[in-house]
């Protein structure tokens, strides 16, 4: 039998769709079963739902959900990566990215 808990402000839950790419959800309530814990998220339709591309679930600022998600990003470009020059581009935006705005 599930029970549902409501999320505390913070959580995110980062998902990676294999067509569109990295997103940050808010997570508004956790899912509890025998099968453990599911971050439920809002779908397209605007109902409640475990994610089903999550891969990461943290609490966070807004600003560090974005950090996150766009690490994400990076590490998929770099798994694709073929010369050094990919490599050292994405070096390049992930240090903007943990530098952050102003920085």
């Amino acid at each position: 039998m599930s029970k549902f808990q409501k999320a505390d402000a913070g959580w995110v839950a980062i998902e990676r769709h294999p067509e569109f790419g990295a997103e940050a959800h808010q997570v508004k309530f956790f899912e509890v079963d025998e099968g453990g814990v599911a971050p439920l998220v809002k779908d397209a339709d605007g109902v409640f739902q475990p994610g089903r591309h999550t891969v990461d679930v943290v609490r966070a600022t807004p600003m560090d959900a974005v950090r996150i998600t766009a690490m994400y990003e990076l590490l998929e470009l770099a798994g694709r990566a073929t010369t050094q020059r990919q490599m050292d581009s994405i070096a390049e935006a992930q240090a903007l990215i943990m530098r952050g705005p102003g920085g």
